[in-house]
């Protein structure tokens, strides 16, 4: 009763409070600029979506969530804080990457060090289980400023942040309720309403945009919901309907494939040409989907669907271990990749032929003849 009651909690206080939002944004011109380059929308749109999901988020968690079944809650919220701010003021005057970053770097430290949510263990990946306290930390810290950016990254068309954000929330929500621990179960639970209310704005034709108050956040608590996941599934017996989780870590890995997968691609390709990886461009996956011919909602389904397949079939292979279904993950990705980049060559070819037979076919048109000409000049007069 109470996962019902505080899911549609913040489902509600999201859905009142996003047409008020997008008011205020265009009596004050507050919205996304379509006028860059790089913007796939051509029209004006608010990007306050965040503010919405964070208020539902907060108010939910804080007025339904007993403090001794989440005992970090109130360092939580202040971590999440710190980066809600900072997305804030950049949705509204934009910042530079550095000031960003050492926002995310402090609420990692805050996570990590205060509330002493850590990676502590690899599973066996690179033959390391437990891990010291600082080395801990340092891994703690670079996991979440790189999930925090990477679904910062993805949150480029209608309703594919918001979507593998609500997959994700649901999916542990259930893994900590079967293993019993209900304050976190409660806060994706949360996170998972405050994400659907805002969707029902987000879907095509988009009314708001998350923004980097949103994204920033969604990252955020999705890395600190996958850290404390892993730590569970060492030290808990965690029975998911007919799957038994032995693998957290390759789990986790498959939540997170779709926002990880793209930032480390586009982040590989950048270096590649030479250029910084945090130079914006239009080559991510759901940009490669849209290239195709895909609208926003056919792309987003897209990759939600090819997350929940991920999601079972490592719920499916747990037994075969950490270190393999990781690699599995990441190969299926990898394939998958090929096969997408296969289809744009292909698509791309018969573009270039398309357009050659054009200019060809132009160029072929006879001249008229002369007595064609003087025809031509009669009837004009």
């Amino acid at each position: 009763m109470l996962f019902t009651l505080i899911y549609i909690t913040s489902l509600l206080v999201v859905a009142f409070a996003i047409p008020p939002i997008i008011t205020v944004s265009f009596r004050k011109r507050l919205f996304d600029d379509p006028n860059e380059s790089r913007k796939i929308h051509k029209r004006i749109i608010p990007n306050f979506g965040g503010v919405a999901i964070f208020t539902g988020f907060l108010f939910s968690c804080s007025i339904f969530i007993p403090s001794q079944l989440l005992p970090e809650a109130n360092v939580l919220m202040g971590a999440g804080l710190v980066l809600f701010m900072i997305g804030l003021k950049d949705d509204i005057i934009g910042l530079g990457p550095g000031i960003k970053f050492v926002a995310q770097f402090v609420s990692a430290c805050i996570v990590s060090m205060i509330a002493n949510i850590r990676i502590v263990d690899l599973h066996g990946i690179f033959g390391i289980y437990d891990m010291p306290y600082y080395p801990s930390v340092i891994l703690t810290v670079f996991f979440i400023v790189g999930i925090v950016n990477a679904f910062n990254l993805i949150d480029g068309i209608d309703g594919l942040a918001g979507s593998i954000g609500l997959i994700l929330c649901v999916v542990f929500g259930v893994l900590f309720y079967k293993s019993g621990d209900l304050g976190w179960a409660y806060l994706a639970t949360s996170l998972a309403g405050a994400l659907l209310g805002f969707l029902f704005f987000n879907i095509t034709p988009a009314r708001i945009f998350m923004g980097d108050s949103g994204s920033l956040l969604l990252g955020f608590v999705s890395a600190v919901l996958s850290i404390k996941f892993m730590s569970v599934s060492l030290t808990e017996n965690v029975i998911a309907g007919p799957f038994r989780i032995t693998s957290g870590l390759g789990l986790v890995s498959a939540i997170l494939i779709i926002p990880v997968f793209d930032t480390l691609r586009v982040f590989t390709l950048r270096i590649m040409r030479g250029t910084s990886p945090f130079t914006a461009d239009s080559n991510h996956i759901h940009h490669r989907l849209l290239f195709l011919g895909l609208s926003h909602v056919q792309a987003a389904l897209v990759l939600a669907s090819v997350n929940v397949v991920f999601i079972v079939v490592a719920l499916s292979l747990q037994n075969i271990g950490d270190a393999q279904l990781v690699s599995l993950v990441l190969l299926l990705m990898l394939s998958l990749n090929g096969i997408l980049s296969l289809f744009i060559n292909r698509f791309k070819r018969k573009e270039a032929m398309f357009s050659t037979n054009i200019v060809a076919s132009s160029s072929l048109k006879p001249e008229k003849s002369f007595a064609d000409k003087v025809l031509d000049k009669i009837s004009e007069n």
